[in-house]
């Protein structure tokens, strides 16, 4: 910027660095607010300025500093301690955040700012219902803004309420009728839904505002693809320049090519694709943190933890001394063996509710981990703890609005199976299901599937380490049934797809139930339901099928590393 164009006065030199700073130039919006500061040190906005420069930089402590500085000139801005909440949150600060997010809201409960910000905390700390809450009111403030319509629907969709989430696109189509995001959020809510005309009409208008956007054009290729339209979806995805996309949207492109060329029952191109997919999430793990090394650590703990002499050491406790509760029924097994499936099939049951994907058990491993270190302080836990986790547990059943003495409450997570020990433990009444699939259909399955990372998915990512994670799951679940006295049933993929009643009367046993008509039609079920979390959902909304069996045949060549390593769990589990 030149002498002649440079704002002469302070109130132009202010305007000209926010504009530097909403267009992101931040190195031209600091030395203009440098220069206001050596004239006006103590001037709020200057200051403020200098707070989100630093905030929006990463330097988060120093974005406090500056903040505290401008309250400290005018101590009632709301739009200051919003700013400053999101400081704090930065820091991890997230008790002193809510307190300024809380405190903004009291000194003018009527500004935006306050219901976006506390929203997405409230949301990040699993407060839910608060969350929503602080996106009605940013409605009900500005009904034409589309940002709280947003907000809404991606935290219903995150909570797997997919009917709510398309009420709240559609609401804000209303004031919006174009808008591109809500359009997309619609697309993908209706598709969740298993409304795929609905899903392909969304997703084309989106395409029409943002033409050959990746990210719609492999949720409308999903919804064809659902719909049998193997080769439409299919050339379309093929038009796309992958290799000149993010990592994030080449995992989509490449993930849903892959999924197609697999149902064209053509393994070579799938398997590239599902190659691809995964290479792009593993470019993805550095930025997000995530350590997969940590979740297989956890495994050998466990496994170490757990010896004849150890459990033997244990401590005896009386069924007598235990608060009494309805024995907990948990359904376990490694990733892609049936779950989500075999809980469509359970929760249609009159007398079931299954609660899908909550990590509810994990505040217990947590709290035995305080006491005196997990899996090891398990030997010497006390009555009095036992009791205090078990009324624990049955406390997280009613936050989720969950009664187990009126239904049998099924918790279904899949990797529980590593928590096995830690269930027998505290309840010893406890009853498992198992889910049972062919080794290498599993496996498979889990390289195939695009997972939302966190340290134990991230083991999908190749063959080789998704093998080694079956290994090591499996070995500690042959532990546990060898060292505990478990109660439980197994179930097969194979025979639930073929034979749903039969497959599933040993469960039924187990949990005390006989088999219900309303079981046999799971599709109607899980449409009903809405709010299917996992990745199985447009599986298991469909009619049953037997193309997923025996698949790992057709990539035998593609297995050959592996197929030694997961023989001895093929020969254990009765499969040939």
């Amino acid at each position: 910027m030149s002498q002649d164009t440079a704002p002469q006065s302070p109130q132009e030199m202010l305007r000209a660095a926010f504009q530097s700073f909403d267009q992101g130039d931040l190195a031209t919006a600091f030395k203009f607010a440098q220069t206001l500061r050596a004239q006006h040190p103590n001037h709020p906005d200057v200051l403020h300025l200098l707070g989100l420069i630093s905030l929006r930089g990463g330097a988060a402590q120093q974005a406090e500093k500056f903040i505290r500085l401008a309250l400290s000139q005018v101590p009632d801005q709301v739009f200051f301690h919003v700013n400053l909440g999101n400081a704090l949150l930065q820091q991890g600060k997230r008790q002193e955040a809510r307190t300024a997010y809380d405190k903004a809201a009291s000194l003018d409960p009527t500004f935006p700012g306050i219901y976006v910000n506390r929203g997405m905390f409230r949301a990040g700390e699993g407060d839910a219902e608060g969350a929503l809450a602080d996106f009605e009111t940013l409605i009900e403030l500005d009904p034409s803004l589309p940002e709280g319509y947003l907000r809404l629907g991606r935290l219903n969709s995150e909570l797997g309420q997919f009917d709510a989430a398309r009420d709240a696109y559609v609401r804000g189509l209303d004031v919006r009728p174009d808008g591109p995001m809500l359009l997309l959020g619609l697309a993908g809510a209706l598709e969740r839904l298993g409304d795929l005309d609905g899903a392909i009409e969304a997703a084309e208008k989106t395409l029409s505002v943002l033409p050959d956007h990746p990210g719609v054009l492999g949720l409308w290729a999903r919804a064809k693809r659902r719909q049998g339209h193997l080769e439409v979806a299919r050339d379309r995805l093929e038009r796309v320049a992958v290799a000149d996309l993010s990592p994030n949207l080449r995992r989509i492109i490449h993930g849903e090519l892959g999924q197609i060329y697999d149902r064209l029952e053509e393994p070579s191109d799938a398997f590239d694709h599902f190659v691809a997919q995964n290479a792009a999430a593993a470019d993805l793990l550095d930025t997000a943190g995530i350590d997969k090394q940590t979740y297989m650590a956890q495994v050998q703990n466990l496994s170490d933890g757990f010896t004849p002499e150890a459990v033997d050491a244990w401590t005896h406790v009386s069924p007598d001394d235990l608060i009494p509760m309805p024995a907990p029924v948990f359904i376990v097994g490694f990733p892609r063996s049936g779950t989500t499936l075999l809980d469509q099939f359970l929760d249609a049951h009159d007398n079931i509710k299954v609660i899908e994907e909550q990590p509810i058990l994990l505040p217990l491993r947590d709290a035995i981990e305080k006491i005196g270190g997990y899996p090891n302080a398990l030997a010497t836990v006390s009555v009095e703890q036992i009791n205090n986790l078990r009324a624990l547990y049955l406390r997280q059943l009613g936050d989720l609005g969950v009664d187990p003495t009126k239904h049998t409450v099924i918790n279904k997570l899949p990797l529980n199976i590593i928590h096995a020990g830690l269930i027998a433990r505290i309840f010893p009444d406890a009853k498992i299901i198992f889910a049972v699939r062919h080794p290498a259909d599993a496996v498979l399955s889990c390289f195939m599937q695009d997972f939302q990372l966190n340290a134990s998915m991230a083991h999908f990512l190749t063959l080789k380490d998704s093998a080694a994670l079956y290994e090591a799951v499996l070995s500690l679940w042959r532990r546990y049934q060898d060292l505990l006295p478990l109660q439980t049933a197994e179930i097969r993929y194979e025979q639930l797809i073929v034979d749903p009643k039969a497959a599933l009367s040993p469960v039924l046993t187990l949990l005390g139930l006989e088999w219900q008509p309303a079981q046999a039609d799971h599709v109607s079920h899980a449409k009903a339901r809405g709010t299917i979390r996992t990745p199985s959902f447009s599986q298991v909304t469909e009619p049953l099928y037997s193309h997923a069996a025996e698949r790992w045949r057709r990539y035998e060549t593609h297995l050959e590393g592996i197929l030694p390593r997961l023989a001895p769990f093929i020969s254990q589990l009765g499969y040939d």
